[in-house]
């Protein structure tokens, strides 16, 4: 299992203040910073934006992506408009993805910088 997740950043500045608004909605704040990046969590580091250590640009993965578990359906909704609000672009709107109506809800966007995430909520909520 996946201790933690990071994404690649040419502009930390920009990567950081995003993740703080977007990170916080959800109650993650930074817990740890080095020279080129910052990871956030609730309690534990469980997400990092890095600058890439070999002192390459930062690219996006094709078929990457990070899914951050939400507390419900309705903040489902409040990240995917907060993300657009901040610039992201919108890679599906919020929804069902099954035919279960208990099932996978979720919303998905880019960030500034390319990288896509997934919000979601499993069950009625």
């Amino acid at each position: 299992m996946p201790i933690y997740a990071t994404f690649g950043t040419n502009d930390l500045d920009k990567a950081t203040a995003f993740y703080d608004e977007l990170l916080g909605m959800i109650g993650a704040t930074r817990v740890a910073a080095i020279e080129r990046g910052v990871f956030y969590g609730r309690g534990i580091m469980e997400f990092g934006i890095l600058q890439p250590a070999d002192g390459e640009r930062a690219v996006v993965g094709n078929g990457a992506m990070i899914a951050l578990d939400v507390p419900s359906r309705a903040a489902v909704h409040d990240i995917h408009a907060k993300a657009l609000e901040l610039g992201c672009r919108c890679e599906g709107k919020p929804g069902l993805r099954d035919d279960d109506p208990d099932g996978f809800y979720g919303a998905y966007f880019r960030d500034p910088e390319g990288n896509k995430l997934c919000v979601f909520r499993i069950g009625a909520n």
